[in-house]
């Protein structure tokens, strides 16, 4: 009997587009519209958003090269998102969807009920909000705005489920710089199984 979390993100490395853990040494990386480049190649410029989404390895190379996940970024407001660059659209129940969003999936055995979910991301420390961009975050069907989750008191909760063997929380990213030069950044998930 055991509970495992892991978070996932949608895309396709070569097998078909399919929900794909994201690994111990791998990351989430954002860039700027065009192809993929590693360091400032892709640099989001000062104030602007992510306009390309992308798995990476430990040394930095593409996984998701034969389809990304999803990039969906901040657009006119607070209740809006653009997918892959595209028209703004309302933030609503059902958007964005679930396959263009990175989630939480929780596997349980025997069959649990999540009581709590969240997400946060942090910098130097869980309190302390990552350095020099701001990573917002929205949850389809939990909230109608972005949400500024930089810091542990920033969590944004994910609600919560009734007793099953899997749970999936889909929430999408968005990240701003407010500064030049690299920025990393810990995103930390967490489910709570009864």
């Amino acid at each position: 009997m055991a509970n495992a979390l892991a978070l996932q993100a949608y895309y396709d490395a070569g097998g078909g587009a399919a929900w794909t853990a994201v690994g111990a040494t791998e990351k989430a990386y954002f860039q700027a519209a065009g192809a993929f480049a590693y360091g400032s190649g892709g640099a989001i410029a000062v104030s602007a958003y992510n306009g390309g989404t992308h798995i990476i390895d430990a040394a930095n190379a593409e996984l998701c090269d034969t389809a990304h996940p999803s990039n969906i970024a901040y657009s006119v407001d607070a209740t809006h998102y653009s997918k892959d660059g595209g028209a703004s659209t309302l933030i609503d129940a059902t958007h964005p969807a679930a396959t263009e969003c990175f989630r939480l999936y929780g596997t349980c055995s025997p069959n649990a009920e999540i009581t709590a979910c969240g997400v946060y991301v942090y910098g130097a420390a869980e309190a302390n909000p990552p350095a020099g961009c701001t990573v917002l975050a929205v949850a389809p069907g939990v909230g109608a705005a972005w949400a500024d989750i930089g810091g542990s008191a920033a969590r944004m909760s994910l609600g919560t489920s009734v007793s099953a063997a899997t749970h999936s929380k889909p929430f999408a990213l968005t990240v701003t710089p407010s500064s030049n030069g690299a920025k990393t950044a810990t995103l930390k998930g967490d489910m709570t199984f009864v």
